[in-house]
């Protein structure tokens, strides 16, 4: 006794499906329900069934639209990859070039910093050289007397 579900294996489908074949053909041709409500199969009505399904053209495999549409979406889907590779490539490219970008900035900060130290340690040796030759023919002895006259502090004689 064939049932709904082995026919659908027979045809490669689905329940679904050959519920809705049976619906399609003509009432003779149309299986019995019995009082459970579950079909009745005889030869003639799974010949009409088969018969129908192979008529419609529903076999997925033998229709040639589908095996041109499949063919057309496998292109579409390698065009899809190239294009990610292509991207994915571009992307590498442009972080390598980031990084680049990135420490020759910080080496150009460094520069920088190094010759404004630089700049700024000549200015203080000029500065204690200009203080040094006007300061030491005017500068009294103050080693001399420290109770009359007043002394530097320290931190005026450690930055001059």
């Amino acid at each position: 006794m064939e049932t709904i579900s082995s026919i659908a294996k027979r045809l490669q489908v689905t329940n679904g499906r050959v519920y809705q074949i049976i619906r399609e053909l003509p009432k003779d041709k149309q299986p019995n329900k019995s009082e459970q409500g579950k079909y009745n199969f005889n030869e003639d009505n799974i010949k009409a069934i088969v018969g129908h399904y192979n008529r419609t053209g529903m076999k997925q495999n033998d229709n040639p639209n589908n095996n041109e549409i499949i063919k057309q979406l496998r292109e579409d889907l390698e065009q899809a990859r190239t294009g990610l590779q292509v991207k994915n490539e571009q992307i590498a490219k442009f972080q390598k070039l980031l990084d680049q970008q990135q420490q020759l900035n910080l080496s150009s900060q460094k520069l920088l910093e190094n010759q404004k130290s630089e700049k700024s340690i000549k200015n203080n040796n000029m500065q204690s050289r200009k203080n040094d030759s006007k300061g030491g023919k005017s500068k009294p002895d103050t080693n001399k007397n420290p109770s009359n006259e007043t002394r530097e502090s320290f931190w005026k004689r450690l930055f001059r």
